[in-house]
């Protein structure tokens, strides 16, 4: 038999005989893949790791974009304008971007920490971070929109933004731990390193790509100089 028609060894059991890495039940659709990421995370990646990545990643990828772009349409609304179509790129073309920027490092992590998985596993667990994130931010984009047709105050449209991106984002990563707390990666420093790095990427993305929510007449599509995070944050609040 040739050595690359074996099939892919089989995932090692969770900590204390859990069993996260169950088959998945269902197809790989939407509702399902959503319904799976609240309940079931492991399921994903093993149905990732016995039958191929390429579709649950897909449709999970798909899940993602459409709920990035939605969520920066609606906060689009609040200058008009050039914001309608700049908002919900910026977003959705920063967040993949940085995932896809903090994809290596992930792998690394996680095989410093005793993880037994290929990249395609790892790509698959951070597809669904960012899709569970993205779902959340879809769930909160009624209250943006809300806001946006009430207020004038790009600083408070903007501090409400990153408390929802930092609500959606905790609970995506959320999924890092369960996803990987099999063996010895349980409490693993390594991801909590590499967590607050992509968080750390993912704001200092939003910086770069500003502005997202500036009024039109103080919109230019790409910042002409740069700033960190922090500092862009201190200059609108002193504005």
């Amino acid at each position: 038999m040739n050595p690359s028609d074996q099939p892919p060894p089989p995932l090692p059991a969770a900590k204390n005989d859990v069993p996260r890495f169950s088959p998945m039940e269902g197809a790989d659709t939407v509702t399902g893949l959503f319904e799976t990421l609240l309940k079931h995370p492991g399921s994903i990646i093993h149905r990732m790791h016995q039958d191929g990545i390429l579709r649950p990643l897909a449709c999970l990828a798909g899940i993602a974009i459409v709920s990035f772009i939605v969520f920066g349409a609606l906060i689009g609304t609040f200058a008009l304008g050039q914001q309608l179509w700049a908002a919900p790129l910026k977003i959705t073309l920063g967040i993949v971007f940085s995932a896809l920027i903090c994809l290596p490092s992930l792998y690394i992590f996680t095989c410093l920490s005793g993880l037994s998985a290929r990249f395609s596993s790892v790509a698959g667990i951070l597809a669904a971070v960012v899709a569970l994130t993205g779902l959340l931010l879809l769930g909160f984009s009624p209250v943006v929109w809300i806001f946006s047709q009430s207020t004038s105050s790009p600083v408070f449209m903007g501090a409400l933004v990153l408390i929802f991106w930092i609500i959606s984002l905790s609970v995506g990563l959320s999924l890092l731990p369960k996803m990987v707390s099999f063996g010895s990666t349980s409490g693993s420093p390594y991801l909590r390193i590499w967590i607050v790095i992509f968080v750390i990427v993912t704001l200092q993305m939003s910086t770069s790509l500003r502005p997202l929510i500036a009024p039109e007449e103080d919109s230019t599509f790409l910042p002409t100089e740069k700033k960190f995070f922090l500092e862009h944050w201190v200059d609108q609040i002193g504005r």
